[in-house]
């Protein structure tokens, strides 16, 4: 008899155990220590986006048309040396789904308040992924041109 309740003992443990692991990882959307600490784990393949700033130089041309990396106007605007947190930066850009004129301002005194000389910045919002192929996809959409004196959002990104 004792045999047998050492055992049902042992499958009611591991019962237990198995249940609370499922469930924990079921409600952190599958991630969960020690693998959602690694994105190379986590989050591998998956799509991402960032934010990218470009200084454009009086008088070039500004398109608003989708383009990849080798074909991005001006000069690379360096968010870190001006002050901007990149992570914040990125989240800003990827998670406002409503440029209205109270989230373009902060976007402007995010990247322009410790700015002394005037700037014309260009943001886009870069998002890559995997094709059929498994190659690497790296789009980048211009989302607004901030400045000193005036700002501008894409109109194509508008819903």
């Amino acid at each position: 008899m004792k045999g047998k309740t050492l055992t049902n003992k042992a499958r009611t443990i591991i019962s237990t155990v198995l249940v609370v692991y499922a469930f924990t990882v079921a409600v952190n959307l599958g991630e969960f220590w020690p693998f959602s600490i690694y994105p190379m784990f986590s989050q591998g393949g998956n799509p991402w986006s960032r934010a990218l700033v470009r200084e454009i130089p009086e008088g070039e041309q500004i398109s608003w048309d989708r383009t990849d990396l080798d074909n991005l106007p001006g000069i690379p605007y360096g968010v870190s040396s001006n002050g901007v947190d990149a992570i914040d930066l990125a989240n800003f850009v990827s998670k406002t789904e409503t440029w209205n004129t109270t989230r373009v301002r902060a976007l402007s005194f995010m990247l322009l308040s410790g700015v002394e000389d005037a700037r014309k910045l260009q943001v886009f919002r870069v998002q890559a992924n995997l094709d059929d192929a498994d190659n690497v996809v790296i789009r980048a959409t211009p989302y607004l041109i901030v400045s000193n004196d005036s700002n501008f959002v894409n109109p194509g990104i508008q819903p």
